[in-house]
Parts: C-alpha cells; structure tokens; sequence
C-alpha cells in the first residue's frame, strides 16, 4: 500500500497546484478568447510559475489544450501501479475535487468561444504509460 500512500499525497499535491492554476486563470480580466490554446497562452506566464511550484512533488504537470478540452497532464518521476486499484483510488477521490474543476469549466464558458469546454486529466508513469485518466463536463 505504499504506492497508494504516495498516490494521495502526489494527488493532494497537484491539486493544490491545480488550484493555484484555476485561481490564476480569472486573471482574464472579462476577455474573450476564441479558444482554449489562446486561453492557455495568454496565461503562459502565471501556469509556468504554478508548474514550477509543483517541482519536488514527485511529478511534472504540463497545461495544454486539445479542441475544446483543457487538459492537465501529470506524469509519474517513479513508476506507479497500473490496474483496478489505483484507478479505484482515483475513482473514489475525484470527487473531491469536482467543484474546482466545475469551476475551471463555467470560467471557460464565460471566457471562451467555444460551446460545451471540459477539463481532461491524464496520470502517467515515466514511459508514457497511462495510469487514470478522467474528462469532466
């Protein structure tokens, strides 16, 4: 079970990062973006500093967009469990953090030009190898 230790405290972690990231983005000041890589870009500086933030927690975490999906990619520095356990881990905890991410969701609706935005997260280990993945709408 020391994985799944590890597994909490890097997914308490990163929400915290996730947290200061969703926070920074109402910087937008009432703009309009006509899509989520604009989005993303006319905040590259403030994500930067919250990807900095989260360096020694164990894992990276890069912001990108893919369409009409924001996607928060966490990869692993050590390799993980693959398997029903820790997707049920990750299963039983997101919704923990399911306000933050509806939150990321309707500032994206005000802000973007795009019609039903989500938010995607992606858990890998090193080699690429996808531990959890989950979209929110």
């Amino acid at each position: 079970m020391k994985s799944m230790k590890k597994i909490a405290t890097v997914l308490a972690s990163l929400c915290l990062a996730f947290v200061m990231v969703v926070t920074l983005t109402a910087c937008g000041g009432g703009k309009e973006f006509d899509s989520i890589q604009e989005y993303i870009d006319a905040q590259k500086e403030q994500i930067d500093e919250a990807i900095k933030a989260n360096e020694g927690s164990g894992m990276t975490m890069e912001v990108k967009a893919d369409g009409d999906t924001l996607i928060y990619r966490y990869v692993y520095e050590t390799e993980m469990p693959v398997g029903e356990e820790t997707t049920s881990y990750f299963d039983n905890n997101i919704d923990n953090f399911k306000a933050q991410f509806e939150a990321v969701i309707n500032e994206m609706k005000e802000l973007i030009d795009v019609k039903d935005p989500k938010v995607k997260l992606v858990y890998e280990n090193p080699d690429g190898t996808v531990i959890y993945e989950h979209t929110i709408e």
